[in-house]
């Protein structure tokens, strides 16, 4: 199983400070790797925010929707955000800055790009994309067609740093023009090895429409049979990719969530329990929407079992009153909500990208950058 270079590096540092007889340094784990490092709280995660931050506004023409909307490009409706954000510290141009790719979900919203020196910003779409004039790294599919009523578009990107590849992934949906009447939304991959190059290239695939790979696929079971989009993929502490998915039916019934797992981050293999969390899963949840928000490292438990918090979003009625809720697992079958109950603040649509400095940590959703004081016992990370 492969461990990437940060696990190697906490050891060889356990190792040494041992043998001289020291404390050794806490190493938190990469952010990059979208699993966050919690396995220092001393107490709760806060249901409380003690900072916002708006990042993103509107300001480019694709940023403008133009379904059903004649004053294109202006006006459309707003939907800005779908937020994730990594640093540039891995590959050939390490320039230590954050790199906020981001959305609409609307036609024909691509995958953009901003760039900023601190994780709250201000960050820049002043960024040179090889062949555009404009800040997007992965366009819309027929983003040049004058047809104002055209649905592509490509939305909620979520980049991870794939050691074992030496390459940044990104995974976003994409409206998929060969659907019938299931897998409206799919989930394919870009890739690239350099985050300053703005040189993206998708995984290909024969004979779909566009002619990308479908990475995360919609699958034959009810739950997840229209759209596979909107997911939350890390890496864990022992070297697993898991994806935390989001299906929606064909059925109308609300999305639900479940799990898969990858060696590669590439082929996976969804859970056969899932759906693990929905409206009936004997938790008491609300009768809304269910999103994937992010998953958290707890350590390891009494009985020496890895612990895991998730975090995921439930809505009331259709989309109302959009709640952030914590739970804890350690086999991702099994959930146990927090007993607090729901945060005291509402998130954007789609996933939240994590971020954590010492002891804040910094939640990308919507337009805003979240910031929540964590409870820790010693902050010397």
């Amino acid at each position: 199983m492969h461990y990437n270079r940060l696990f190697i590096l906490f050891a060889a540092l356990m190792v040494a400070s041992s043998s001289a007889g020291e404390t050794p340094p806490r190493v938190l784990l990469d952010n990059n790797l979208k699993c966050v490092d919690l396995s220092d709280l001393d107490g709760d995660l806060p249901l409380e925010l003690v900072e916002t931050h708006q990042i993103l506004q509107r300001s480019e023409k694709w940023e403008h929707s133009t379904w059903k909307n004649p004053n294109w490009p202006a006006g459309g409706g707003v939907s800005l955000g779908y937020p994730t954000v990594v640093r540039n510290d891995h590959g050939p141009q390490p320039d230590g800055k954050y790199y906020l790719y981001y959305a609409h979900h609307n036609p024909r919203s691509g995958i953009g790009v901003a760039v900023a020196d601190q994780i709250t910003g201000p960050y820049s779409k002043d960024v040179t994309v090889p062949g555009r004039s404009d800040n997007q790294v992965v366009p819309s599919f027929h983003a040049d067609n004058p047809n104002p009523d055209d649905p592509s578009h490509n939305s909620s990107p979520w980049v991870v740093w794939n050691e074992a590849a030496q390459l940044w992934f990104m995974y976003f949906h994409y409206f998929n023009h060969a659907h019938t009447k299931t897998n409206y939304q799919t989930t394919a991959l870009a890739t690239t090895a350099d985050l300053a190059s703005h040189q993206w290239t998708v995984e290909h695939a024969d004979g779909t429409m566009p002619p990308w790979r479908p990475v995360l696929p919609v699958t034959d079971a009810a739950w997840m049979n229209e759209a596979s989009s909107y997911h939350a993929v890390q890496c864990l502490p022992d070297g697993r990719w898991l994806a935390f998915l989001r299906g929606t039916s064909t059925d109308g019934t609300p999305p639900a969530l479940g799990f898969g797992t990858s060696a590669d981050g590439r082929n996976w293999e969804y859970f056969t329990e899932n759906p693990v969390i929905h409206q009936n899963d004997g938790g008491d949840g609300r009768e809304g929407v269910y999103r994937p928000a992010f998953v958290g490292y707890l350590g390891t438990t009494a009985a020496g079992y890895p612990e895991y918090l998730l975090a995921w979003q439930e809505s009331v009625g259709f989309d109302g009153d959009n709640r952030l809720i914590f739970g804890r697992t350690s086999d991702f079958k099994t959930v146990t909500r927090d007993p607090r109950g729901y945060s005291r603040w509402s998130p954007g649509d789609g996933c939240i990208s994590p971020w954590r400095i010492g002891a804040r940590l910094y939640l990308f959703s919507g337009m805003y950058v979240h910031v929540m004081e964590l409870p820790v016992a010693n902050d010397d990370h």
